[in-house]
């Protein structure tokens, strides 16, 4: 009896110890770590903000910047940290996008490139050059992009070749042409559309390099129908051709209107509306004669 209850301890022990050992490398197996995936690096391109058309002049309201998991090169596309969109702006469109697109730079036409005038004009528009001066294109407030109106201004007595004794000059001014969009001044064709240079740690911008400006201008191309721009054509051979700024926030209604009605000196001032004394001489006798002024 004793020899069965020895043996049953023992085995008793045995199988404890092995449980013991069991458990014990159980509990210092090492944990298994499960493998974390690395986060998908994404990249922002430059996509069109809203619907493009060519004629369109990019700004910065026509571009935003949109993240991307996929691969993107750098030969089509314009990335983020690496390309900038203020080199875009004043540049127009190839083609027709709608919002969302990515740009391409095969999609776009930049200033001053060959080929720009004819990409920015519209369908069915005409690009005409007319002479002007820097006091003319209200010197140099007009820049590529703006909506003028042309003033053609002449004195009437130089056309007819009167004699130059007359009191009151023979002066007038009409409206030729109404919103007439910019293309160009002279040769350039930058809508001088800029990026901020104060944020650079200068709030005041006392260090920013001053816009260059060019006051003199010989020629502006406009964007004109065919009708206007055989109005302008005749006109510019016989006065001077003023620009008159328009707001942006003008609508266009009156931009096939025609010519406005002519502004004579005596619309514009009253100091010649009394009678002018001539003095006439006839063998001996003077006389005083009174015509009344044109």
């Amino acid at each position: 009896m004793k020899i069965n209850s020895t043996v049953l301890l023992a085995g008793a022990l045995i199988a404890a110890g092995v449980v013991a050992l069991v458990v014990r490398s159980q509990l210092s197996a090492p944990v298994v770590k499960q493998a974390t995936k690395a986060p998908v690096e994404k990249t922002a391109v430059l996509v069109a903000a809203r619907d493009l058309s060519p004629g369109d002049f990019i700004d910065p309201s026509a571009l935003r910047w949109e993240e991307t998991s996929e691969s993107v090169s750098r030969s089509f596309y314009f990335v983020s940290g690496k390309d900038s969109e203020n080199k875009l702006f004043g540049a127009t469109l190839r083609e027709r996008i709608p919002a969302g697109t990515r740009l391409s730079s095969n999609m776009l036409v930049r200033p001053n490139e060959p080929g720009f005038v004819a990409a920015v004009l519209h369908p069915g528009m005409r690009a005409i050059s007319i002479p002007t001066s820097a006091v003319a294109s209200s010197s140099g407030l007009v820049s590529a992009g703006d909506r003028v109106d042309v003033i053609l201004s002449l004195r009437r007595d130089e056309q007819t070749q009167q004699a130059p004794s007359a009191a009151a000059p023979m002066l007038a001014a009409q409206t030729v042409a109404r919103n007439l969009r910019v293309l160009a001044m002279n040769s350039q064709t930058d809508t001088d559309v800029r990026p901020r240079q104060d944020v650079d740690g200068d709030a005041t911008g006392k260090n920013a390099p001053a816009r260059p400006r060019n006051p003199v201008y010989q020629t502006v191309t406009v964007e004109a129908t065919p009708q206007q721009a055989e109005v302008l054509a005749v006109a510019k051979e016989v006065g001077l051709l003023q620009l008159a700024l328009r707001s942006p926030l003008e609508s266009d209604d009156d931009a096939d209107a025609g010519p406005s009605a002519v502004t004579r000196l005596a619309d514009s001032t009253a100091i010649f509306d009394s009678n002018v004394k001539v003095k006439t001489f006839r063998a001996d006798k003077q006389n005083v004669q009174q015509f009344q002024a044109r």
